[in-house]
């Protein structure tokens, strides 16, 4: 029995001071990504085009034509497709923010500040706005950088599935005899970083360097570097970033395909922030 005005579970309701500092948590990220150049984009709630979206649980049903709709899953891909593939001859902005939750079945509501570059910033530049943006909110944690190319090739070299990589099972590694692998897998101070690199093949030299530009991009006082973390990415597809603390996820972001050209991005997680 469902009680009177009960919300379903996952589904997010503000009020008193948690409704005011979500508000200004939202405005001074606001502030900040327009300082940096970018313009705000609210994207519509309902979509024809999110079904196709990789491991998450999407909201679907009919419209009155019967084509299939999906409510809002995504902000990162719906903003670079709407920009690239609608509004293109509208504007020639390629730095947009956005300020919006999304939706996965079967309630749960997720709060989000975002930021998309099309064709534009580098990963290192967005990781570093990212860290702007948590040391204003005086956020601290730890800013994990990692790499989907680097997984990739390091399963290729060691013949294993990209698979057994997963959530970073250093068992499956260790199993190697390749003498690179451990030092590798043990690194994380970016200031380990040169050293690891003489020791691995050539191949893994230039992903290798890109993770250390990201983390010197962003000025951060705790940074760990984490080449051989594979993550279940929806579309990030080579360099990602994560900052947490303790167990919350803070933020995310990555390089990704965006259809017509490549794209980078982060979001920040609004109650993760507030909590």
């Amino acid at each position: 029995m469902i009680g009177e005005y009960e919300i379903p579970k996952g589904s997010k309701l503000y009020f008193g001071d948690r409704a005011r500092q979500k508000r200004a948590l939202e405005n001074r990220a606001a502030e900040l990504l327009s300082g940096a150049g970018f313009e705000e984009i609210l994207t519509p709630i309902f979509s024809y085009h999110q079904g196709d979206l990789r491991d998450r649980q999407v909201i679907r049903f009919g419209d009155e034509s019967n084509h299939a709709v999906s409510l809002r899953a995504d902000s990162s891909l719906e903003v670079v497709r709407l920009i690239l593939k609608r509004l293109g001859r509208a504007t020639a902005q390629r730095k947009w923010f956005y300020i919006q939750p999304v939706l996965h079945y079967p309630t749960r509501e997720t709060h989000q500040i975002g930021a998309e570059s099309i064709d534009g910033e580098s990963l290192p530049q967005m990781t570093a706005l990212a860290a702007r943006l948590l040391k204003a909110l005086e956020i601290e944690a730890t800013l994990q950088v990692g790499s989907i190319t680097v997984c990739e090739e390091v399963a290729r070299l060691i013949g294993k599935p990209i698979e057994a990589l997963l959530g970073n099972q250093l068992h499956h590694l260790l199993e190697s005899k390749e003498p690179w692998v451990a030092p590798l897998a043990r690194l994380s101070d970016p200031a380990d970083l040169p050293a690891v690199i003489k020791k691995v093949p050539q191949s893994l030299h230039a992903p290798l360097a890109k993770m250390g530009e990201v983390a010197q991009a962003a000025n951060w006082p705790r940074v760990a570097l984490s080449p051989l973390y594979y993550g279940q990415m929806s579309y990030y597809d080579g360099l990602y970033f994560r900052f947490i603390r303790g167990n919350d996820l803070l933020a995310m972001g990555g390089d990704y395909e965006s259809g017509e050209g490549r794209a980078s991005g982060f979001a920040l997680y609004t109650d993760a922030l507030l909590d």
